[in-house]
């Protein structure tokens, strides 16, 4: 049976998850909206009003869309059970830092005057045909209600774009400098540690296999638990070895700043595990995802391993692979939501 319960908690912390990271948002911007002569107002402007213009876009989407973005998370781990928790980790560490950098800052004030323009239409609609019940003076109140509705998320888009135009630019600019090879690096190691626990899982399915021609039934459990920790060890361990030290402003975390071992060996081994077990798998007609993935799995991670060993400081091909992975999963998402019903289920 499906777990509803856990469909419902993913959309409440969906709607959670809209004001903590608008009000974040507006204290890391770089860049200061003045759109007022008062410093006071300015301050309330970008750090209360903006956010929460926001917010009330997303929250009100997803409540009016709750329903089915429930039963599109149900579909989302039905279609992707294939794909083991691992890779799923993977793209969806490559979507959310698209999303996060990327897309909600610039689409967010677009869809609020949308969302702005549908309700003050509403408004005034229902007031045309008497629904509202009121008398004039409160309908001209309900009117420019009903105007500000579209006119303030109009005005908040007007200061808040070409500031964060020059963030995306600096982003832009930026994307082969030291925090864009923070983030691929982190992609990177986690590519290689989940290489390297293919195998294991590999060993452990072939082994249940040999149990049901043998005895006709599986005695061998892969100890998934046990691999994953392994898998999450590795990882820390070449996060480590990779990474710069990290300035923060609590101070600086060290690291080993040893990019190079992985290109000239870690990301070898890694993609002759990949090479290894695609022709194991063809060769003994294996159709089961548990190990690599699907195709699209195993041609992602095959393209971050070898842009890595061969086109490393093509900063056009790495970021290619970044958002070849992001458009993936956007678009599992995007086939699911469409799928979805929007009634209730059981």
């Amino acid at each position: 049976m499906p777990d509803w319960k856990m469909t419902r908690v993913v959309v409440v912390l969906l709607a959670a998850f809209a004001p903590v990271y608008f009000f974040a948002l507006m204290f890391v911007l770089p860049f200061q909206m003045t759109p007022f002569v008062d410093a006071s107002m300015n301050w309330v402007f970008q750090y209360v009003g903006v956010p929460i213009t926001f917010s009330i876009t997303w929250v009100a989407m997803i409540y009016f869309e709750r329903y089915r973005l429930a039963n599109m998370v149900h579909l989302m781990r039905e279609t992707t059970t294939a794909i083991p928790l691992r890779w799923r980790v993977f793209y969806g560490t490559n979507a959310m830092f698209v999303i996060v950098f990327f897309i909600l800052p610039m689409a967010t004030p677009i869809l609020s005057i949308i969302g702005g323009l549908m309700l003050a239409g509403n408004v005034i609609y229902r007031m045309s045909v008497g629904k509202l019940g009121l008398i004039k003076p409160a309908a001209a109140i309900a009117v420019i209600v009903a105007i500000g509705l579209f006119l303030l998320p109009f005005f908040i888009m007007i200061q808040f774009i070409p500031g964060y135009l020059t963030v995306w630019e600096a982003i832009l600019g930026g994307w082969s400098s030291f925090w864009f090879n923070v983030v691929y690096g982190v992609s990177q190691c986690l590519v290689n540690a989940l290489s390297f626990g293919a195998p294991f899982y590999f060993v452990f399915f072939a082994a249940q296999e040999y149990d049901k021609g043998l005895y006709g039934q599986v005695y061998t459990r892969t100890p998934t638990a046990r691999i994953r920790i392994g898998e999450l060890i590795l990882f820390v361990v070449f996060v480590v070895l990779y990474l710069p030290p990290i300035p923060t402003p609590m101070g600086t975390i060290y690291f080993l700043d040893q990019p190079w071992l992985f290109r000239e060996f870690i990301n070898y081994i890694s993609l002759a595990i990949v090479v290894i077990m695609i022709l194991v798998r063809w060769r003994l007609k294996v159709s089961d995802n548990s190990t690599m993935g699907g195709f699209s799995n195993i041609l992602i991670v095959g393209l971050f391993l070898m842009v890595e060993i061969f086109f490393q400081t093509e900063v056009l091909v790495v970021t290619l692979t970044v958002w070849v992975a992001f458009l993936i999963f956007a678009s599992v998402i995007l086939a699911n939501f469409m799928r979805a019903s929007s009634r209730e289920m059981y």
